[in-house]
């Protein structure tokens, strides 16, 4: 018997059935949490004006779980807006109690739920937008630093915790100049978030906020400025370098690694010790060019090595530093196969991240053309769609879930 026959036997009209299906007003829960969890964060936030049942199931922190967990596992990471024009890389993570380093999140180990059961009461990690006021200029072990003007200004600094929401307001430096520009450090000390009886306000942790008077030319002997969580003051240092070091005209950032600060100059790299104030210079890749690494290409660490990457008009390139102080390259992909040709011929596209705990998996973008994460040992590529006309932030976070393996797989 046809269907059409069954329905009017049972007296139900074809078109009543038809409308029941293709009305989205009639859809499950179920089925729409399925359809907002394949949009952008951004188009996923513009739903919730639409309708109160939809605020209600977007707002929803089961919804916030399962969108978070769905992007993780299409790209190895969750991108949430800082600002209307500006992403995020978030990396979650949980640690296994037999170990002492923490595990990515995979699809075969996803945890059911990403929240927090520390303070008692069940709350959201991570949303899919976290507005801060001014410019992110430093991210260390799960704080960040932030600044209320443009970050180059010498002051107006803060540190937040976006997981307590906690903010603390940094003073002022004795003496800053209008007319300077300063290039900006932060680093914190590592956190142990086994330990559930450790305090995590931000007063109780242990970080320095470095700014330097930027210069073009190349200088042996310059001006830092130290501040000190523990005295809650502002210490002025001169460093020596005998081998010279200069500012590039547009990148005064810096990225921690291992506790020391990393600054990309023109010809070479600044490194710094905020806490026992030691400093050397280190070369950038004899094959590389600095220039286009400065303005494109990425420094960051992945599977706790600390590497560089560049790209140009046709290749990806990644190096890692030895442990004798040169860097070795790992990667060299041409993205003419794979990408599509706007993309490539694209002068402002950049290198937005590296994967921490993938060594093969880094993130492309393009303020035009979208973003992209590529894997450049299958040479898998796939487009993360929504994220056109944003910026990827230079930096990055990893979000602990203190919450043990077992109870995350039940």
């Amino acid at each position: 018997m046809s269907m059409s026959k069954s329905m009017a036997m049972a007296g139900i009209s074809c078109s009543y059935v038809k409308y029941s299906l293709t009305n989205i007003n009639n859809l499950s829960d179920d089925i729409l949490q399925e359809i907002f969890a394949r949009l952008p964060s951004r188009s996923v936030a513009r739903c919730n004006c639409v309708r109160k049942k939809w605020l209600g199931l977007i707002s929803s922190p089961s919804f916030i779980h399962f969108f978070i967990c769905r992007q993780h596992s299409l790209y190895n990471t969750f991108l949430m807006f800082i600002s209307p024009r500006e992403v995020m890389l978030i990396f979650p993570h949980v640690f296994d109690e037999s170990q002492s380093h923490p595990q990515s999140l995979s699809t075969q180990n996803t945890p059911s739920s990403l929240v927090s059961n520390v303070t008692g009461q069940s709350q959201t990690l991570v949303s899919s937008t976290m507005l801060l006021k001014g410019t992110v200029c430093g991210s260390s072990n799960g704080l960040l630093l932030g600044c209320n003007t443009r970050y180059t200004c010498g002051y107006g600094y803060y540190v937040y915790d976006p997981i307590s929401k906690e903010c603390v307001q940094l003073p002022n430096p004795p003496i800053t100049y209008q007319k300077c520009i300063y290039a900006v450090g932060f680093v914190c000390d590592s956190f142990n978030y086994k330990d559930k009886k450790k305090e995590t306000l931000i007063s109780n942790r242990n970080y320095r906020v470095v700014i330097i008077p930027s210069f073009i030319e190349e200088f042996t002997i310059f001006r830092v400025e130290v501040f000190s969580s523990e005295t809650k003051e502002w210490e002025r240092l001169n460093v020596s370098l005998p081998n010279g070091f200069s500012f590039a005209r547009h990148w005064f950032l810096s990225f921690e690694y291992k506790g020391w600060l990393y600054f990309m100059g023109t010809q070479n790299i600044f490194v710094f010790d905020p806490y026992g104030y030691d400093s050397y210079t280190l070369a950038y890749p004899e094959d590389a060019n600095a220039m286009n690494i400065m303005s494109f290409g990425f420094l960051g660490s992945s599977c706790g090595s600390l590497r560089i990457s560049e790209i140009d008009s046709k290749d990806v390139k990644v190096w890692e530093l030895q442990d004798d102080g040169k860097w070795q390259q790992i990667h060299q992909t041409d993205l003419s196969p794979y990408l599509p040709n706007n993309f490539c011929s694209d002068y402002h596209k950049r290198i937005g991240g590296l994967h921490p705990y993938d060594g093969d998996i880094v993130y492309l973008c393009s303020y035009i053309y979208g973003a992209f994460v590529a894997n450049l040992r299958t040479n898998k590529f796939e487009a993360i769609p929504g994220y056109d006309k944003c910026d990827i932030s230079p930096f990055q976070l990893e979000m602990p879930l203190p919450v043990p393996l077992m109870s995350s797989q039940e």
